[in-house]
C-alpha cells in the first residue's frame, strides 16, 4: 500500500514572495496584538543590571545543540490527551500514520505517531505526548539526567533554550491569558520533524532540498486538529518563543494558505534605560538567518517598529541573508545602520543584525 503523505498547502507552490504571509500588521484591535503606546509606560521586561548598564553580549550562555530534529512546536494541555485521540483527530488529513513504541521519558513520550510529509525530500513528523509540564530548566546532569540529556540532544527543538516558556509568557502581547494558561498546563503535545526514519546511518540530518518553510507548513497542518482536542490551552513554539491562544491559531491556520510569520517568529520589547528600548525578533535562526535587533529611542510607537521588524523578517525569508554589516535602511524613526553581531543583547543566543539610529548617543555596552 503506497504511503500517503500530507499535501503541502497550495501557496507552497506559488512564487517565493507569496510563501511568506502576515496576519497581523502592527496593532490588531480585538486580538490583543498591541504593545503599549510607549515602551516605557507600562514597562516591559528590563534588560539592565542593577547598576544600570546593559548586560555584555559575552555573558549570554552558548547555544544549545540542534540535535536530530529540524523543527518543532508544541501545544500545551491542562492534562495529557491520549495518543488515540490525537490519531483520530489527524485522520482527516489523509496521511499514512504509523505508531512507534519508544522508552517513555523526556526524549520521547512513549508511543509516538509518525506522519510522513513531503516528497523530495521525504520527511517524518514525530508526534508524542509528554505527560508533564514543559521543562523550562535543563535540570542537573546527575539529579535529573534524563531531562538534562534530552536538552543536550535537542529533544525540545533545534533552537529551544532554557527558560524559553518564561520569556514567551512575558512577551505574549497577543495573549492576555498567557500566564493563566501556562500556570494551568500539566502536559504538552510535541511535534518534531526529521528525515532519519528509515534512512541509513550516513543519512544527512538536512537532506538536499530541505525547506524549513515546508516543515513549518506541515507542522501547522497537524497543530490545528490537535488544538481542537479537549484541554488544549495554548500554542507554544519554543524555537521562536511564541505563545498564542488556541482560538487565534485555529482561525489563522484554517485559511489554507502559507503559515503566517507570527506563528513561527516573534517580535519582543525590552527596556534599556529611560531613553532607550530594545525590540528584536526571535525564530529566524531556524531558517539559518540572523534575527534583528533595533534600538528604539523614547517617544517612538513600538507598534510601528514591530511592523518594520515584520517587514524585515519577510524580506529575509524571501531573499536570504542579503542584509550585511555596513548596510543602512530607512526605519520608522530615521536612518538605521546595520551591525552584524554573533551574540544578541538578550537571550536566546543567536546571530543578530543590530540596527542603530544614525548619530545616536547609545547606552554603554549595547553596540
Amino acid at each position: 500500500m503506497p504511503v500517503q503523505r500530507m499535501a503541502p498547502m497550495e501557496s507552497r507552490l506559488a512564487p517565493a514572495r507569496r510563501r511568506v504571509r502576515r496576519f497581523m500588521s502592527g496593532a490588531t484591535p480585538g486580538m490583543g496584538w498591541m504593545f503599549p503606546s510607549s515602551p516605557f509606560d507600562p514597562p516591559r521586561r528590563d534588560i539592565l543590571g542593577e547598576r544600570g548598564c546593559a548586560r555584555p553580549a559575552q555573558r549570554v550562555p552558548g547555544r544549545m545543540p540542534r540535535g536530530f530534529f529540524t523543527q518543532s512546536t508544541t501545544v500545551l494541555f491542562s492534562q495529557a490527551p491520549s495518543i488515540d485521540a490525537i490519531e483520530e483527530a489527524l485522520a482527516p488529513l489523509g496521511a499514512s500514520i504509523t505508531r512507534r513504541e519508544t522508552e517513555p521519558g523526556w526524549l520521547s513520550g512513549g508511543t509516538e505517531l509518525l506522519v510522513p510529509f513531503g516528497e523530495s525530500p521525504a520527511g517524518t513528523l514525530h508526534v508524542d505526548v509528554v505527560d508533564q509540564a514543559w521543562p523550562d530548566g535543563m535540570g542537573h546532569p546527575e539529579e535529573a539526567a534524563d531531562l538534562f540529556g534530552a536538552w543536550t540532544m535537542g529533544a525540545f527543538g533545534p533552537l529551544a533554550f532554557p527558560n524559553n516558556l518564561a520569556r514567551a509568557t512575558q512577551q505574549a502581547v497577543a495573549f492576555p491569558g498567557a500566564k493563566e494558561a501556562v500556570a494551568g498546563h500539566g502536559a504538552f503535545v510535541r511535534l518534531r520533524t526529521s528525515y532519519l526514519v528509515g534512512a541509513g546511518p550516513d543519512a544527512p540530518i538536512m537532506p538536499e532540498g530541505w525547506s524549513p518553510l515546508a516543515e513549518i507548513d506541515a507542522m501547522l497542518q497537524i497543530v490545528r486538529p490537535v488544538l481542537g482536542l479537549e484541554g488544549a490551552l495554548a500554542y507554544f513554539d519554543p524555537n521562536a518563543e511564541v505563545l498564542l491562544p488556541v482560538p487565534l491559531v485555529r482561525e489563522v491556520t484554517a485559511e489554507g494558505e502559507a503559515p503566517p510569520l507570527e506563528l513561527f517568529t516573534h517580535v519582543r520589547l525590552f527596556n534599556i534605560d529611560p531613553r532607550w528600548a530594545l525590540m528584536d525578533t526571535v525564530g529566524l535562526e531556524r531558517c539559518f538567518l540572523p534575527d534583528v535587533e533595533v534600538l528604539v529611542p523614547a517617544g517612538v510607537d513600538p507598534n510601528q517598529v514591530a511592523d518594520f521588524l515584520r517587514s524585515i523578517t519577510a524580506y529575509l525569508l524571501e531573499n536570504g541573508p542579503v542584509i550585511e554589516e555596513g548596510h543602512s535602511t530607512e526605519g520608522p524613526f530615521g536612518v538605521l545602520h546595520v551591525h552584524a553581531r554573533e551574540e544578541p543583547l538578550t537571550e536566546p543566543p543567536r546571530q543578530v543584525l543590530r540596527l542603530v539610529l544614525e548619530g545616536a548617543e547609545l547606552p554603554d555596552g549595547v553596540l
